[in-house]
């Protein structure tokens, strides 16, 4: 089982998962040749894509599901009311509503050897969602673009051996920045993101049994990589923080 962060941060987000069968994404925002390229670099086949999942709407996580679509004709899954609520934002990338399969929160969707179960985040864009992905003993947990924790999400990442963590803004940095208010007061609020504190006392609850931490979607403007790990300097924990628009990946999972 492989997995990979093709590209995290407001540039774009992809996250892809390879049994040696089949591969699934999580988001497409990528260019169809990025996307082939960064599959390439981690050893997953482009053709053997079968199933796109979308966290939520906006372009840095959707903006390649059209071309996606038409190229290989991958099955598309969102939840219900990001479909409907959306419907405008995902036409002008070519697609209409039939052209996903819709989820309900906690009602796990099953894919191949795949099964996900997606849980709902409190994010400003319509039905956003998080996902707990399994495929036999493999099991990774992706919680991104959320200004809260959502309900669901501590008992959902402790199943996981593998997490995907938003630690979009360090709050000081932000507070100083040129942001205006608005964007400020959207950022920091509970429809917003997680801040590099949120994430750090998250996985403080988890316990320190070697599963593996990814840190994603930081911001260019709001954050460092530097001021993440700060926080983690002496800890038990030792996550990988994701540079924006890096590729990490063609892990194996260590069970």
């Amino acid at each position: 089982m492989r997995y990979a962060i093709l590209t995290s941060g407001s540039c774009g987000n992809c996250y892809a998962f390879y049994d040696g069968k089949s591969a699934i994404l999580i988001d497409d925002g990528l260019t169809l040749t990025g996307l082939k390229k960064r599959l390439a670099d981690v050893g997953i086949p482009f053709e053997a894509i079968t199933d796109v999942f979308v966290t939520h709407s906006h372009p840095d996580h959707s903006k390649g599901l059209g071309v996606l679509r038409r190229s290989i004709a991958p099955e598309l899954h969102a939840s219900r009311f990001s479909i409907t609520a959306d419907e405008r934002v995902y036409a002008r990338l070519g697609l209409r509503a039939e052209d996903f399969i819709p989820f309900d929160f906690g009602t796990p969707v099953q894919t191949g050897d795949y099964t996900l179960t997606p849980f709902p985040t409190s994010h400003d864009a319509a039905g956003s969602a998080g996902y707990l992905v399994e495929n036999g003993e493999s099991r990774f947990f992706l919680m991104t673009d959320t200004g809260v924790l959502p309900e669901m999400s501590h008992e959902l990442a402790l199943r996981a051996n593998v997490l995907f963590i938003e630690s979009n803004y360090d709050e000081t940095m932000l507070e100083a920045g040129a942001y205006p208010a608005f964007l400020k007061r959207r950022i920091s609020g509970v429809r917003g993101h997680l801040s590099n504190r949120q994430a750090h006392d998250f996985i403080g609850m988890l316990p320190c049994d070697g599963r593996r931490i990814f840190l994603i979607h930081l911001s260019d403007n709001n954050n460092t990589p530097q001021a993440v790990r700060g926080l983690y300097s002496g800890s038990a924990h030792e996550p990988v923080v994701c540079e924006r628009g890096a590729t990490y990946g063609g892990y194996d999972v260590q069970i």
